[in-house]
């Protein structure tokens, strides 16, 4: 028989279990909520709040940006030729090693500028040619009939005749440098103005500052976005007085993308430079200031010919070419091979992908992919401003 408090303890505990199935009807509820949930997330493929995003072990996302590069090359068949039926499939684009999509082949107007190394640091011999060396000068009746009473220095001679060759789409800007740089023409296609320009304005000079016309040079290049970009270069490639050093001249260029032809001193001078050091030697004493000045002369041919080597890489890796011609009437009927050369190049595009690095210059190579087909092609090229500008936004 139960008592009194065992009675009241019974309803005390059915009171208890009624006031918790209420909770714990609820708790069994939100699991199976919450399970469910869990199982619409995977059976979806989305990932639930707090693990969306890169997962450990995952690599991240990288975006990768195609660009159209153009570049301008030159291509010669079997005879040495210029090719004037070059088609995107006759050549390979190797950059960096991997292979480039060559969508375009064309031929664009150039823009041209002509840089005259007006810089007399030893001597006037880049003026003209020295006739009354080893031999008494001739009366002019006797000189025939192309002998001009007064000529203009070579370079001079050079200049009108390579802007008379230029297509007349071509651009044309010219520079001359001796103690400081100095752009005597800016942008034309007007043959006469660009030649009364060197007719008035052309000055010599003692110092030579190489360098800073070449940062000029790339400096008016940069400002042309349409059409091929070149530089025709007539200098010895040597430097006294620029600001700038040989680093920044040639990063200059690279980033402009210029194809550079360089006519060199070296042969010519050289010839001038022994014909004067024997006439020294067989007409003046042999005192302190001819030996003095017979050293000097001797060590500028040395430098001469360490400087063409310096200006022969940097027109062969830009796509150019160097010439060094033998003698001053050599040197001025050059004009016809670098006008022959700028008129046969193709502007040549293809597809690059973007991808972020830290490397602004690419290595590229193109290769005949035609039977009998040579290309000549610059060898890199830099990330140009508009490049820069995009690659900051992917990274």
């Amino acid at each position: 028989m139960r008592t009194e408090s065992g009675r009241a303890g019974e309803r005390e505990d059915r009171l208890f279990s009624l006031s918790l199935a209420p909770s714990l009807s609820l708790a069994l509820a939100l699991s199976l909520s919450l399970s469910l949930s869990l199982t619409t997330f995977a059976q979806s493929g989305r990932k639930p709040q707090g693990q969306q995003g890169q997962q450990q072990g995952e690599k991240p996302m990288v975006r990768i940006e195609t660009r159209e590069v153009a570049v301008p090359i030159i291509a010669y068949d079997s005879d040495g030729n210029y090719v004037n039926d070059l088609r995107p499939k006759d050549v390979l684009v190797l950059e960096e090693g991997e292979a480039r999509q060559v969508t375009n082949l064309k031929r664009d107007p150039a823009n041209v500028v002509l840089i005259l190394d007006l810089a007399n640091e030893i001597g006037t011999f880049k003026n003209g040619a020295t006739e009354h060396y080893g031999k008494p000068e001739a009366p002019i009746w006797e000189r025939g009939a192309n002998y001009k009473v007064v000529r203009g220095p070579t370079q001079w001679e050079f200049a009108n005749q390579f802007i008379s060759g230029l297509s007349p789409t071509d651009k044309l800007a010219i520079i001359q440098y001796a103690e400081k740089p100095q752009l005597i023409q800016d942008w034309t296609s007007d043959r006469d103005q660009a030649t009364r320009a060197i007719s008035s304005k052309y000055r010599v000079g003692l110092k030579s500052s190489y360098y800073d016309a070449l940062k000029l040079a790339a400096d008016k290049l940069q400002s042309r976005p349409e059409g091929r970009r070149i530089v025709v270069l007539i200098s010895d490639g040597l430097d006294s007085n620029s600001k700038i050093n040989q680093s920044k001249a040639i990063q200059a260029l690279e980033k402009a993308r210029a194809t550079v032809f360089v006519v060199g001193w070296a042969a010519a001078l050289r010839h001038e430079i022994e014909l004067n050091i024997g006439w020294i030697a067989n007409h003046e004493p042999g005192g302190p200031s001819a030996i003095k000045r017979r050293a000097e002369l001797r060590q500028y041919v040395l430098q001469l010919e360490g400087a063409a080597t310096e200006l022969r890489q940097l027109a062969e890796n830009s796509g150019g070419d160097l010439l060094l011609p033998p003698t001053h009437d050599d040197l001025i009927r050059a004009n016809k091979n670098v006008n022959a050369e700028i008129g046969a190049q193709y502007t040549l595009s293809f597809l690059t992908e973007k991808a972020p690095s830290l490397e602004d210059k690419r290595a590229i190579e193109v290769l005949p992919a035609r039977h009998g087909l040579t290309v000549r092609s610059r060898r890199s090229y830099q990330l140009d401003a508009e490049d820069e500008k995009a690659r900051g936004n992917d990274d």
